[in-house]
């Protein structure tokens, strides 16, 4: 490798320098697992999706499943999304110390290595997220977490706040029993994002939301 700059590739994880991170210069082998399908005039993005359902992790011996739809072609971006779910775990398992309401799991980090997440842009009634949560039961097999297309370009206060959207939603997975305000002695979900955003010292982005939320772009969810 020739480069100065060396750093993983978003697909396979593998070490390259600038010139050969791109998966194509480097002939990923992970290439084969995902394919780009181009809406038909329904929207001038492309739409990524896993063929075999693509495989992130949080650690080396922890897997997590990750689908990422309604994402801009460019290579480098394509899994900024995953990215900031990964950060959002990362950041629920380093920062949060109850376990989750199914009981068959021993912490918060065995229940995300066994969920799968499909993470999609799209306008979702203006809230900046949402997740198809089915109330009544401790956990489900698959979540869909639905971000705001106003976050749709990876910048970094984008990316910053879209993670804290996602641990919000996260959170109910785990907590599906819990609303926003605390009750009976637990905390409500909007409590606990505030707190682990704090920890995590993600405050920024925390008072961003808020400001977009003031300014009628997006709602908190509705869950």
């Amino acid at each position: 490798m020739d480069g100065t700059i060396n750093m993983p590739c978003k697909l396979c994880g593998y070490v390259y320098c600038k010139d050969h991170l791109s998966p194509h210069r480097h002939k990923c082998k992970m290439l084969e697992n995902v394919e780009y399908v181009k809406p038909d005039d329904l929207s001038n993005s492309f739409a990524l999706q896993s063929k075999n359902e693509l495989i992130s992790s949080t650690d080396s011996s922890n897997n997590v499943g990750s689908r990422v739809q309604n994402m801009t072609p460019d290579e480098n971006n394509l899994y900024w999304l995953s990215d900031c779910l990964d950060d959002a775990k990362n950041l629920i398992v380093q920062h949060h110390d109850e376990k989750p309401d199914d009981s068959k799991f021993i912490d918060c980090k065995d229940f995300f290595g066994n969920k799968m997440f499909d993470i999609k842009l799209q306008n979702n009634g203006n809230a900046s997220g949402d997740i198809n949560l089915i109330r009544g039961l401790p956990s489900q097999p698959s979540y869909t977490i639905c971000i705001h297309d106003v976050f749709q370009d990876g910048t970094r206060d984008n990316r910053r706040m879209v993670t804290i959207v996602i641990l919000h939603q996260l959170l109910h997975a785990l907590h599906p029993s819990r609303l926003h305000d605390s009750i009976n002695g637990k905390k409500g979900i909007a409590k606990l994002e505030h707190d682990l955003a704090n920890r995590a010292s993600y405050h920024d982005a925390v008072l961003n939301l808020e400001s977009l939320t003031q300014s009628g772009k997006i709602h908190l969810c509705n869950m």
